[in-house]
C-alpha cells in the first residue's frame, strides 16, 4: 500500500523548517562577536579619498586628506592635516601625517605620525600587539559604524592610541544624532573670484560622533567616514572638492 502525504500535512513540515532555520540564524546572529561584526562590516569598505577645507571662525586656513585604500593584508589608511601659519606670524605651514595598516578585522597592526614645520619636527612609529583592538582616533568612527547599524544613543568603548599624548586611551563613543549634510561634490573655476567654488553639492546622510568631555563633534556618513568636525574654539572641518580644499589656498594667499 502506497501512503501519499497530505498536502496540508508537507506545507506544515515545510514551514515549520523554515522557522526553525531562521530561528537558528537569529540565534548565530546573537553569538556573533565585535571583532567577527567588524570584519564583517570591514568587507563594506570601498578605497576612496576625500578632501576636506579647515576653517578657523569661517575662514579657511588649510586643507586635509583622508583615504583608505585594500591590500592583501587588510587596510592602509592615510589622512594628512595642513594649516598655514596665524595671521601676523611667519614660519611655515605645519603639516601632520599619518599612515596606518590593518588587518583584515579593521584593528591596527602598524602606524607612522610625522608633524612638520614646528620648531622641533616629530617622528614616530609603533606596532601594536596580535589580537589588539587598537585604532588611531580618525579610525575609531569607522569602527563604530561598521560593526553595528547606526542608530542614535548607541555608544561603544574603544582603545585608542592619541598621538598628541603617545598613550593608549579607552574612550567612549556614542551616536548622538543623525542628519542630513549638504557636501560639495564639484566645482568651477570663478573667474571673478580667482579661486574655486561650488558648481553641485550632494546630500549625504550623517552619525554625530561624540566623546565625553572634549567638545569635539564629528558627523560621519553611513561608512563611518568624516563628513565634518567641529570644536568650541571655532576650528571646523568639511569635506568638499580636491580644488577647494587643496587648490583655494594656494590661489588665495597670492
Amino acid at each position: 500500500m502506497t501512503i501519499r502525504p497530505d498536502r496540508r500535512h508537507l506545507a506544515a513540515a515545510l514551514i515549520a523548517a523554515w522557522v526553525l532555520g531562521l530561528v537558528a540564524l537569529a540565534r548565530r546572529s546573537q553569538n556573533v562577536s565585535e571583532v567577527q561584526l567588524l570584519t564583517q562590516g570591514a568587507l563594506r569598505i570601498d578605497p576612496a579619498t576625500y578632501y576636506y577645507a579647515v576653517s578657523r571662525n569661517g575662514t579657511q586656513i588649510g586643507e586635509a586628506t583622508s583615504s583608505i585604500d585594500t591590500s592583501s593584508y587588510g587596510f592602509k589608511s592615510q589622512d594628512l592635516i595642513r594649516l598655514a601659519p596665524d595671521s601676523g606670524t611667519t614660519g611655515s605651514d605645519v603639516t601632520t601625517t599619518s599612515t596606518a595598516y590593518l588587518n583584515r578585522s579593521f584593528t591596527l597592526d602598524s602606524f607612522e605620525v610625522n608633524v612638520t614645520g614646528t620648531g622641533q619636527p616629530l617622528w614616530f612609529r609603533g606596532m601594536t600587539a596580535a589580537q589588539s583592538k587598537l585604532l588611531l582616533p580618525s579610525l575609531a568612527p569607522i569602527a563604530l559604524i561598521l560593526s553595528h547599524r547606526p542608530t542614535v544613543g548607541r555608544h561603544a568603548d574603544q582603545w585608542i592610541y592619541n598621538p598628541v599624548s603617545r598613550r593608549v586611551e579607552r574612550v567612549t563613543l556614542s551616536i548622538a544624532a543623525e542628519s542630513l549634510f549638504s557636501v560639495v561634490d564639484s566645482a568651477a573655476f570663478d573667474t571673478t573670484l580667482h579661486a574655486w567654488s561650488a558648481a553641485h553639492t550632494d546630500t549625504i546622510r550623517s552619525w554625530e560622533i561624540r566623546t565625553p568631555s572634549r567638545g569635539i563633534s564629528a558627523w560621519v556618513d553611513a561608512h563611518g567616514r568624516i563628513v565634518a568636525v567641529s570644536e568650541p574654539g571655532g576650528m571646523s572641518l568639511m569635506r568638499t572638492t580636491y580644488e577647494i580644499a587643496l587648490l583655494n589656498p594656494k590661489l588665495l594667499s597670492k
